[in-house]
């Protein structure tokens, strides 16, 4: 499939390095410095190609490298709880996946995201599908699909030896954040060894006038992968862990005290005659503390508690690529199951309350994705999936504030039917026309299922646990849940000139069966009513992504992306919750050589189209400027300095989330603003 570049993409065709069989049509793309707004703008199931490069250096995490991207947002609660949001879905109806992993947050809230154990090195592969994704990048998911996957192994030729690495730190002033990261491989013909490592630390997050209290982390993660050269590819080991300390999720009622994360994975691809096979097995392991006493002043009137959680996931994927001809063929098998537990426990007493007790939720999944070449100017792609998704819990148990109704909660729970069993099937089909080497238009079709969570369907007593919605509401889950079911449609239209690009991609969603939190008749402790997980008839999606792009000369260019996205309820007649707003950016750069800059508008318009279900309020608009410059010296060493925010404007994100923590200076229940004017600065050395 002939890929174009997306605007606001670092570079390069990752798919390419997936396919060794392919890569050699498509070989020339270098690494570039910076960000490069790429001038070409892809279909409606538009893979979105990045070689992270440089981008890695200043970013505080995974997150931050796809914020900008067209139809793709960041859901923030705290400095490292970037939840994916991808044309107004997020959390668990975005297919994000770590290293060919699919990774459940520990945390019922969400504080603990994928993305979250995601630590980008230069030559890591990102896939972004903003809205109808290929069958074979998994079904259990309605709303787009992310990857963020390690390069593959590298081998010395025939009787030589390969070291090589790289070793970089950054600094944002926005955190007084420090951050560090080593980079080795050495390899011979036959193996391959790489150890990849980094450190972050940072203080509260300042903005004009004052402090975000509790935004403060510290994280470091080490990985090491070994490789064994086969006949047509190879065969990798990778083990890693993750050790989080003391990240404040200031939009939440609880902080991380602690995450320990570890990793085992076996990955191999292997190139025959017939095509190629590739596989991955891997287990992830989170064992997860929070707190909402220790990094932020109790509430009055609250609780102290403590919150140990725990997530395994186990899982495999087969894929099988027949390329014949004027066809592709991929046909593919995966198996993916998660296990959760979580407890609340009171510090002053110890007694404990099980939020979740050996929950399990195992999926299995068949598809089968077909391209042709029908003409020069035609081609035709569908893709069928079939996914069976089983979930169950154990009985609860409870000590804490044991009421009569939570009685009532607990014994319904426990003597009530929990294992479910859903079965999906998922189709997708589009046409691309290019009627000359300047345009191409495609129209792109999907209907896509997704099976309540864990959360949703046994949160067996109002709590404060809404996967990351973060609207300060108490929710219950709901044992009679039906999976949601999505219909999409998207035309993708381009056109290019000599010096010019431009691309236009409307899209419509409407999801049956949508789960939302609706209000029932109990009412929380501060006197809201409680909302219930529920299947609502019918929520409705649809909006538009734009890009321009103009060269003036080999050195100057002008490149601008416009996302927007509108969630209506036809339950409610209302908004869907914290969605982002019409937004976009525009890059003015100059390239000479060595030489890097970039003069950059960051822009929102105001959300007034908000969830009156939540209680949601409304986010005023913004514009920002910021400015980087980069050095390269001698293909080895690059400096970059950059200033975020240049006229230290007062903003608040509609996806930032709300203020939860006392005693600082913003009030409970104010919009968390961002960060005010800062300097940022990177070095990295490769030898």
């Amino acid at each position: 499939m002939n890929y174009l570049n997306q605007p606001s993409i670092i570079a390069g065709a990752l798919v390419l390095s997936l396919f060794p069989q392919l890569r050699a049509q498509d070989d020339t793309c270098a690494l570039p410095p910076l960000l490069v707004r790429g001038n070409r703008f892809d279909q409606p199931w538009s893979l979105r190609e990045n070689i992270v490069g440089a981008d890695a250096l200043r970013a505080p995490d995974a997150a931050s490298l796809v914020k900008n991207l067209p139809g793709a947002a960041i859901v923030r609660n705290g400095s490292q709880t970037g939840i994916v949001q991808l044309r107004g879905l997020s959390g668990d109806r975005v297919a994000v996946r770590v290293d060919g992993m699919a990774i459940t947050p520990a945390c019922p809230n969400h504080m603990d995201p994928p993305l979250h154990y995601a630590k980008p090195a230069a030559d890591d592969l990102i896939e972004l599908y903003a809205g109808i994704s290929p069958v074979s990048e998994g079904g259990d998911h309605i709303g787009g699909s992310l990857s963020v996957t390690r390069a593959r192994p590298e081998f010395a030729d025939a009787g030589g030896f390969l070291s090589k690495g790289e070793l970089s730190a950054s600094y944002f002033g926005s955190q007084d954040a420090d951050m560090a990261g080593a980079d080795f491989t050495m390899a011979n013909a036959d193996a391959s060894l790489r150890y990849r490592g980094s450190g972050a630390m940072a203080g509260d997050l300042r903005f004009p006038g004052g402090t975000v209290k509790d935004s403060g982390y510290d994280i470091t993660h080490h990985e090491l992968t070994g490789a064994w050269r086969t006949a047509g590819g190879y065969i990798a080991v990778d083990a890693g862990f993750s050790w989080t300390r003391d990240a404040g999720t200031p939009a939440l009622p609880m902080d991380m005290l602690r995450d320990d994360a570890w990793h085992f994975g076996l990955s191999q691809s292997e190139r025959f005659a017939w095509g190629t096979l590739e596989s991955r097995l891997y287990v992830h392991d989170i064992d997860h503390l929070m707190d909402n006493h220790s990094l932020r002043p109790l509430m009055p009137g609250a609780m102290a508690m403590d919150a140990p959680a725990t997530s395994r996931d186990y899982g495999w994927r087969g894929d099988v690529i027949l390329p014949r001809g004027d066809d592709k063929l991929r046909v593919g098998l995966d198996f993916h199951r998660a296990e959760f537990d979580a407890q609340q426990v009171a510090v002053s007493t110890g007694m404990v309350r099980e939020t979740f007790n050996d929950n399990r939720r195992s999926r299995a999944g068949l598809y089968l994705d077909w391209e042709r070449e029908i003409t020069a100017k035609w081609i035709g792609r569908i893709g069928v999936r079939g996914d069976v998704v089983a979930s169950n819990a154990d009985a609860v148990s409870n000590q804490i504030m044991n009421t009569i109704p939570i009685k009532n909660d607990r014994d319904a729970f426990n003597t009530a039917d929990r294992s479910f069993t859903d079965a999906m099937l998922d189709a997708t089909a589009s046409v691309r026309f290019k009627p000359d080497e300047n345009t191409g238009i495609e129209l792109a079709l999907a209907m896509k299922n997704r099976a309540p969570s864990l959360v949703e369907r046994y949160l067996w007593t109002p709590a404060n646990a809404s996967a990351g919605l973060a609207d300060g509401r108490t929710y219950m889950g709901n044992l009679g849940l039906e999976p949601e079911t999505a219909f999409e449609i998207a035309l993708g239209m381009t056109r290019k000139g000599e010096r010019w690009n431009a691309g236009f991609t409307p899209f419509y969603q409407s999801v049956s069966d949508y789960i939302q939190g609706m209000p029932m008749s109990r009412l929380d402790s501060g006197g809201k009513r409680v909302l219930q997980y529920q299947n609502i008839d019918r929520a409705k999606l649809y909006g538009f992504e734009m890009t321009a792009g103009y060269d003036f000369n080999k050195e100057f260019s002008i490149d601008s992306t416009v996302s927007y996205v509108r969630g209506r309820s036809d339950e409610t007649g209302g908004d869907l919750y914290r969605i982002a707003p019409l937004r976009g950016l525009v890059d003015f750069s100059y390239r000479h050589e060595s030489w890097e800059s970039h003069l950059e508008w960051v822009w929102a318009d105001a959300q007034n189209h908000v969830a009156q279900v939540q209680d949601e309020t409304q986010s005023p608009g913004y514009g920002l400027l910021n400015l980087r410059v980069a050095k390269t010296f001698a293909d080895a060493l690059r400096v970059e300095l950059g200033v975020e925010n240049l006229l230290d404007k007062l903003y608040t994100d509609h996806l930032g989330g709300v203020n939860r923590v006392g005693g600082g200076e913003l009030t409970v229940g104010e919009r968390i603003p961002g960060a005010g004017r800062f300097l940022y600065g990177s070095v990295s050395w490769k030898f």
